[in-house]
């Protein structure tokens, strides 16, 4: 803790205490006093950083945004950043992958799903149309459609009418963000079966 003339001024981390050389009697001028707090949000911004990432991966907008709401200044947090970066701690691309595949296997998300999602955290339409195009190349979607209609098989047999049966699953699959191509022809497959 760092005080003046018996006043508490602002707690510092040992790390500080050492960057500044700072000691009992050290004057502390402005031009210090700022640095001192400049480093400290710093180290402040870093341990969040490391912490949010224990975590899960993160984009590095989600981090910029969780930082920015806390109040911390943009420069500031751009310069963690970049640290980050260069020690490769943040890889949007690996965390796009990493992303879409979790959801596509677990939550069984469609490419445009995964998409708007992407876009959401903040990832760059590059990457995110690689992505979702090596995705969807290494998936069968049709398939995986087919397989979710089957899953739900007793829901959309409540409805009477197979036309709207029909309507029913399509707004399904899309809803999960499937391409509409991808879900006619598994509401067409799957149609035959229940209407049997």
């Amino acid at each position: 803790s760092l005080f003046h003339e018996d006043q508490f001024l602002i707690g510092v981390s040992s790390k500080t205490l050492i960057d500044f050389s700072i000691q009992k009697g050290t004057e502390l001028t402005h031009e210090l006093f700022n640095n001192i707090q400049y480093s400290e949000e710093y180290q402040t911004v870093k341990e969040s950083f490391y912490r949010y990432l224990g975590g899960r991966d993160h984009a590095a907008f989600e981090l910029k945004q969780k930082a920015l709401k806390k109040g911390f200044d943009d420069e500031l947090v751009n310069s963690v950043l970049e640290e980050f970066d260069k020690k490769g701690l943040l890889n949007d691309e690996v965390f796009a992958r990493k992303f879409s595949f979790d959801k596509a296997k677990f939550k069984k998300w469609g490419p445009n799903k995964i998409q708007n999602a992407l876009f959401k955290k903040g990832i760059s339409k590059h990457i995110v149309e690689k992505v979702v195009q090596n995705l969807s190349e290494d998936l069968e979607q049709t398939q995986i459609c087919v397989d979710l209609l089957r899953k739900r098989r007793n829901h959309f047999l409540r409805e009477a009418d197979p036309i709207k049966r029909k309507q029913k699953m399509y707004r399904y699959l899309t809803g999960k963000g499937y391409i509409g191509s991808d879900a006619s022809k598994a509401t067409d497959l799957i149609s035959k079966e229940f209407d049997v």
